[in-house]
């Protein structure tokens, strides 16, 4: 019975860590950061940068097709994009270009990960993720209608949860 008891201590113990990092995957910033001049690219081969989308709240999620997480991120952030696009809530995806061998292959692999809607994009020899100082996949950037960083999320989050579209709703709000 004592042993039984110390599992379940350790599992709450575990489960509390764990919760503790889940809300700490949302790091919004307290002054807008200026973005380096970075490229990633487009299906046609043209270079876009972050502050190329305009007025809208852009969320540029970093991922890999060998990430788990984001993997399981792909179904819900196509559900958040189309809950979001009328506002003024634009999303990409950016990923290694060296993982795909056509472009064909990428939109094969995304309708089949529940993601057919999301525009996504190529780094080449990883140089926006590492001139970024992306570190680990997925990684959101938050991205205002001027260009600059005001936040980023890293893990995988619920997407479509109405929690979470409401708080980028409102974020979009106040940033414009």
């Amino acid at each position: 019975m004592n042993k039984i008891f110390k599992i379940w201590i350790m599992c709450l113990l575990f489960l509390s860590i764990f919760s503790s990092f889940a809300e700490a995957r949302l790091n919004m910033f307290t002054q807008p950061r200026y973005v380096p001049n970075l490229s990633f690219y487009g299906d046609s081969g043209k270079a876009y940068k972050l502050r190329d989308f305009g007025d809208d709240l852009l969320v540029a999620v970093v991922w890999s097709r060998r990430c788990g997480p984001c993997l399981s991120d792909l179904k819900p952030l196509n559900e958040f994009a189309k809950a979001v696009v009328n506002d003024g809530i634009r999303v990409i995806l950016i990923s290694p270009e060296g993982e795909w061998r056509s472009v064909e292959e990428k939109r094969m692999f995304l309708k089949r990960f529940g993601a057919p809607n999301l525009v996504s994009f190529l780094d080449r020899k990883s140089s926006f993720m590492s001139g970024m100082g992306i570190m680990s996949t997925p990684t959101a950037l938050l991205i205002n209608k001027d260009g600059l960083e005001v936040g980023q999320i890293t893990g995988a989050i619920k997407w479509d949860s109405p929690k979470v579209i409401k708080y980028m709703v409102n974020l979009r709000n106040k940033l414009h």
